[in-house]
């Protein structure tokens, strides 16, 4: 069962009071330090550590939509005393926090006996879909990590699980599903988007080749020998790598798919 916590409304760094209904805005500036203080949620405390103000922004949604109640600190040394004044169940951490690394507020954790079961969760630092990634062999004594990109449909999930709060919030909560289908739409759509523009460009490309090599264009369209042009084709996927994203290539040859098309074309109009 998830109790409401009081007071959620309080600054966590200041501990200034403010008001924000349960109808208004996810969250408010501090008046007295100028720091985030997010709305009331239903459940646990979670201290979010994470020197950027959007991706906080972005977490703490998340963790209200899924019933906690986020705390930001904005660096290593706030989160620490922020850790030390709740008292939390977890915190989620970004590994490259400023003042005292993800790492350091880890080993603190650890070694303190009325916080060493505090659960945590890393936020890799560096997102980049196309980077080779794997799984991490360390994750420093914490309990878990997530992906930037995947704060939104994967981290409240993790916190449920660890937290041991129950089959229905980890498996059925409405807003945790919603955000991962919206996640899910929005990622199929930027591939069709992707590969869309993969092929527009290689046609470009194809169409620059034929326009600067009529002469070895021609003797194609008539010998149908494609390897005449292997070398400049060759030049065109570079190019094309360097214009798109690689994802979107695979094991495809978007280029010689454009100059088969364009091959096709001119012997039909023939």
């Amino acid at each position: 069962m998830i109790v409401p916590h009081i007071n959620a409304s309080t600054c966590p760094v200041c501990n200034q009071a403010l008001e924000i209904p349960a109808d208004g805005p996810v969250w408010a500036r501090c008046p007295s330090c100028q720091g985030m203080i997010f709305r009331s949620g239903n459940g646990p405390r979670v201290v979010i550590g994470h020197e950027s103000e959007d991706i906080s922004r972005q977490t703490g949604e998340v963790l209200i939509e899924a019933g906690f109640c986020p705390l930001r600190a904005k660096d290593g040394d706030e989160t620490i005393r922020i850790l030390e004044s709740h008292r939390p169940p977890a915190t989620v951490l970004d590994v490259a926090l400023g003042k005292v690394l993800a790492f350091q507020v880890i080993n603190y954790l650890r070694n303190r006996s009325d916080l060493k079961d505090t659960k945590v969760v890393l936020i890799a630092s560096v997102y980049s879909k196309t980077a080779y990634k794997r799984k991490p062999q360390s994750l420093y004594g914490a309990d878990d990590y997530v992906e930037q990109h995947h704060i939104p449909d994967k981290l409240t999930v993790k916190l449920i699980n660890l937290l041991k709060l129950g089959e229905a919030e980890a498996v059925r909560d409405a807003a945790v599903l919603k955000r991962a289908d919206l996640i899910r739409v929005a990622e199929q759509r930027e591939d069709l988007e992707g590969i869309k523009r993969v092929h527009t460009v290689a046609r470009n490309i194809v169409a620059d080749i034929a326009l600067y090599s009529q002469p070895d264009i021609e003797k194609t369209v008539k010998t149908g020998d494609l390897d005449t042009m292997a070398a400049v084709l060759q030049e065109g996927r570079r190019l094309l790598s360097e214009m798109v994203d690689v994802r979107y290539i695979r094991d495809a040859d978007p280029i010689m798919d454009a100059f088969r098309s364009l091959i096709d074309g001119m012997r039909r109009r023939k």
